[in-house]
């Protein structure tokens, strides 16, 4: 019984694992500049030495058909608007995940805070 518990608990992390790691696998095996969290409305975006997160992710944002309201914009927070539909993103819900093709683990600061 104590078996079959502990191989039911291994697979429901490495599961849970796999959904959680599921935008950093997208962003390093694919072309994809930003993936979003499964769980949550955090972004990860995949950076050239060039580019900064902010830009990569309005054009991400663009390239859905969401345009920013820069006339609402305030400090870190953007206002996207799309068909009457309006959605706020703050700075803090996009993070850097890798940087040239390397990791950019400073992100992960904040899952532990």
């Amino acid at each position: 019984m104590k078996k079959r518990l502990l191989k039911l608990v291994l697979l429901l992390g490495a599961i849970l694992l796999l959904l959680v790691s599921y935008p950093l696998a997208r962003l390093t095996f694919t072309d994809a500049k930003v993936a979003k969290s499964l769980f949550s409305d955090t972004y990860y975006v995949k950076l050239e030495a060039d580019e900064s997160e902010y830009h990569v992710f309005t054009d991400y944002m663009e390239g859905l058909g969401w345009v920013e309201n820069q006339d609402l914009r305030m400090g870190g927070g953007h206002l996207f608007e799309r068909k009457g539909a309006s959605k706020h993103i703050i700075n803090k819900d996009i993070k850097t995940a890798l940087i040239d093709g390397k990791p950019n683990l400073s992100f992960l600061d904040s899952w532990f805070k």
